[in-house]
């Protein structure tokens, strides 16, 4: 989890790691929503950010729902068919605020709004393993999510 502040990012908790991300994703929408993640800091006393890969399933000819991924390299590397980015955004009075976002590990238009991609919070911790809601609210008491069309 990444921490940025008014100031500049503060690398004190991250630990980064490299997932393949299509390069057409990679320099347009996802870029966008990193300079979205960045702006907020700008309305926002600290702006965290959690952004991971997921394998989510698809439903095939047959009905039936897989995880089917590709793998690449000669150590065969899972390539990730979508990436989420979770911002939990705290104001100066201390109230909490959270966006989550999914978007496909494929070229996407960018003109498509960011808010398109918007999506509950339970649906990445389902898919990722991760619990975001309980540890904030054991710290902040309250939570407002941000989901589409709930601004």
């Amino acid at each position: 989890m990444g921490l940025w502040r008014r100031k500049g990012p503060s690398h004190s908790s991250a630990k980064p790691y490299l997932s393949y991300q299509v390069p057409h994703l990679n320099q347009n929408a996802w870029n966008n929503l990193e300079k979205y993640s960045r702006s907020l800091t700008r309305s926002y006393q600290n702006v965290y950010v959690c952004t991971g890969p997921l394998f989510l399933p698809r439903t095939e000819a047959d009905g039936k729902s897989y995880v089917k991924y590709q793998v690449i390299g000669k150590n065969h590397v899972a390539v990730p068919t979508h990436f989420f980015k979770v911002l939990i955004l705290e104001a100066a009075g201390g109230q909490i605020e959270l966006r989550s976002y999914v978007m496909p590990n494929a070229p996407v238009d960018e003109a498509i709004p960011l808010e398109r991609f918007l999506v509950p919070i339970e649906s990445i911790e389902r898919a990722s393993g991760l619990l975001f809601v309980p540890n904030i609210l054991a710290r902040a008491g309250s939570l407002k999510a941000i989901t589409a069309g709930s601004k």
